[in-house]
């Protein structure tokens, strides 16, 4: 099976180089002709995945022609605010291959999920899937175990991807819930936000438990709002991904959290992760859809309010109480 892996980030190349090693034949699209060039001539991208040998099965390049062309399978790790432009851009290339979207996050502009988009662009989602579950790209790359969720709206379609991208060390399960696959990878990122804002604080290990527990709630709201199957939430693609995220140190978006937890410098400053547009999707979407968050919109306040964590932290602590599952 021929792979086109979209985007040279950390878990595009991660993707490229476990596929690679595991008998499959990649080619690697890079927006930067330097970062392709390093891979080819290095078997490197000391930018985003240092440290890391490439295998030879692994072809990278900055032509989204060669990169797409011949590919049997597609799988797009595109940054999610870019992702509907290149889509656009190349639906002839693309339209008619089985394509994954390996990317987690909602367009800000528009509000929409990334299947969404996808049918908007090509009036169809057969051969759409989504990749998401509890997984660090560093890890993958280096070989240890994994497990995540394809899903895709024909169940036959789905578990033939699974059947055929499984591997010794990453495994796969099949869902049919796109939706919901896709909002649990998106989602998650806002708690993890928050947690590490928490940890950042010095708040403990309780508080950060219970920013877990009441942020899957709130997950499981929206999502439910948006049409997506509540039991999808307690799966990899929920669930697993959101302790892994809130509590793991190679998170990117609970690395951002810490930094504000510990007022480093102002949140503009800082190099922006995917959950601080989603933050902002969120919180427009759950005023939209009229979806109680209070968690999402703590960390908001934060974000785009420049309100001290400590004072949103006051305000949280200060609800008044409830049932727990409401």
């Amino acid at each position: 099976m021929k792979l086109s892996i979209l985007g040279s980030g950390s878990w595009g190349s991660a993707l490229a180089v476990h596929f690679g090693r595991n008998g499959f034949s990649v080619i690697q699209w890079c927006r930067e002709p330097e970062i392709s060039e390093e891979i080819n001539k290095k078997r490197e991208n000391s930018v985003f995945l240092e440290g890391v040998t490439y295998p030879e099965s692994v072809r990278a390049t900055n032509s989204p022609q060669e990169a797409i062309g011949e590919a049997d399978v597609v799988l797009s790790v595109i940054p999610t605010q870019f992702t509907a432009d290149f889509w656009k851009k190349h639906e002839e290339l693309l339209r008619g291959k089985p394509l994954i979207c390996a990317s987690k996050g909602i367009d800000v502009k528009s509000l929409k999920t990334l299947s969404q988009i996808y049918f908007q662009i090509f009036g169809a989602c057969e051969n759409y899937f989504v990749l998401s579950g509890p997984t660090f790209a560093k890890e993958i790359a280096s070989g240890l175990p994994a497990a995540a969720v394809i899903a895709g709206i024909e169940e036959e379609k789905t578990l033939q991807l699974v059947k055929a991208l499984n591997t010794k060390t990453f495994r796969f399960y099949a869902s049919g819930d796109v939706l919901g696959v896709e909002l649990g990878g998106a989602l998650k990122n806002v708690i993890a936000i928050a947690t590490g804002i928490a940890d950042g604080m010095g708040l403990g290990n309780n508080a950060r438990a219970a920013l877990i527990t009441r942020g899957l709630h709130e997950i499981r709201r929206l999502g439910k709002a948006m049409g997506a199957k509540e039991e999808t939430f307690y799966g990899l693609s929920g669930v697993g991904d959101l302790v892994l995220t809130c509590t793991g140190n190679l998170s990117r978006n609970r690395q951002f959290g810490l930094s504000i937890g510990r007022g480093e410098g102002k949140v503009d400053e800082k190099y922006v992760v995917e959950g601080v547009y989603t933050v902002k999707a969120v919180h427009q979407l759950s005023r939209k859809l009229k979806v109680e968050m209070p968690i999402s919109e703590a960390v908001y306040k934060v974000i785009y309010e420049g309100r001290k964590p400590v004072e949103v932290m006051e305000e949280l602590l200060s609800r008044p109480v409830k049932e727990e599952n409401c």
